[in-house]
């Protein structure tokens, strides 16, 4: 029985595609953002976690303000053991202006110790980062982010080059691997010196101390943390004067708030389908009123008022599914063309193909058991008399 309603539904929907075909704009357009959003999301979300989990799930940043001094040079050597830290690196940051052809461009200048390129999984693209010997002597050395040769106008090859940076000049031993933008501005136009020769260079009023620690191991994490949360509120008069995070408390936050996003977006472009689902209800109420007299025939004859309202319901399921199927496919060339236009990679998960599914035969149901309802209780003798 249900394979005949299928049937006739199939057939009155073939009959007037065109019709069928504009009632489903609303779901396809619907179907199609949802997915689209939903995978975008999702896409960034885990592009994300890739960045962040690249540069170390073990990783803490410190970040400390101690104008008066109270805080020792070092006070990670005095915890090193107790708070199961592996290797750290303090940074200090200032920016330098340099005239390229008329143009002002600024680079940041950081001063670390040799064990940062490990601590922050920093790669070499040609030559080496500053070694035991460059730290401890202060030789005046730098390694230069992936840009920083290309932007000033030195060699393609800028290895052995020199570097002038606050009028002293410096010999350039490594350039690192692309990096690209972070929280901490572009890591591209960033280059590295001996921790104390930045410190001896620029105002201590321009300076950013931050350290850069890892912990023995990803299970240690939270417990290093602590023991420096402890050790910093023990030593600094207020805890306003630091802030310390890991690596994977941002990714906690970075998963809701992309969540949070991907929900709301989802949210709005839902309602592109409630719009369709009106369509669709009001396009079945004139589908009823124009099968009157077939309502009116079929109940003479003995069908069941369970029976047209299966029929009627069925036609707008049947209507629905069509214009998700078409909406998914939609999102897919949506996607395909994402990927050609940029370098940004959008995978369709099959969570949003199943809901893209559902939420089609939802609105199938919510808005077609109306007019299903509304053809299904005409009275025969009435439905034969309509013209």
């Amino acid at each position: 029985m249900l394979k005949e309603y299928f049937l006739i539904a199939w057939r009155s929907v073939i009959t007037h595609k065109v019709r069928a075909l504009l009632t489903t704009l609303g779901v396809i357009i619907g179907v199609s953002s949802v997915i689209l959003l939903m995978s975008l999301g999702n896409s960034a979300k885990a592009e994300a976690e890739k960045q962040i989990r690249s540069i170390g799930s073990n990783l803490i940043y410190v970040t400390v303000s101690d104008p008066i001094g109270v805080l020792p040079n070092i006070w990670l050597d005095e915890i090193k053991d107790s708070a199961q830290i592996a290797a750290y690196s303090e940074m200090v940051q200032a920016n330098t202006t340099y005239q390229v052809y008329g143009q002002d461009i600024s680079i940041a200048i950081s001063g670390v110790n040799q064990y940062y390129d490990q601590v922050s999984s920093l790669p070499m693209s040609s030559g080496r980062f500053l070694s035991t010997l460059d730290v401890s002597n202060n030789l005046n050395v730098v390694v230069l982010g992936y840009d920083v040769a290309s932007t000033l106008k030195l060699k393609s090859d800028p290895i052995g080059e020199t570097l002038v940076i606050a009028g002293v000049p410096f010999e350039v031993i490594g350039v690192v691997s692309e990096r690209g933008t972070s929280f901490s501005g572009n890591n591209d136009l960033m280059v590295y010196i001996s921790i104390d020769y930045a410190k001896s260079m620029f105002n201590r009023g321009m300076l950013v101390n931050s350290y850069y620690i890892t912990s023995n191991s990803e299970d240690t994490v939270n417990q290093t943390l602590n023991k420096v949360i402890a050790y910093l509120d023990m030593t600094l008069p207020s805890s306003s004067l630091y802030r310390a995070f890991s690596q994977s408390q941002i990714l906690g936050v970075m998963d809701t708030l992309m969540s949070l996003l991907t929900s709301l977006l989802t949210g709005i472009a839902s309602i592109s389908l409630i719009v369709g689902g009106i369509g669709i209800m009001n396009i079945m109420l004139v589908t009823v009123r124009e099968r009157t007299r077939e309502i009116g025939i079929r109940k003479a004859l003995g069908a069941k008022r369970s029976q047209i309202l299966i029929q009627f319901l069925i036609e707008a399921i049947i209507i629905t599914l069509l214009g998700g199927m078409l909406g998914l496919g939609i999102s897919y060339i949506g996607a395909f063309i994402i990927q050609l236009l940029s370098s940004f990679k959008v995978t369709i998960g099959f969570d949003a193909v199943i809901l893209s599914l559902i939420f089609s035969f939802s609105i199938g149901i919510v808005f077609g058991i109306y007019p299903a309802n509304k053809a299904s209780k005409l009275e025969p003798v009435d439905a034969l008399r309509y013209e």
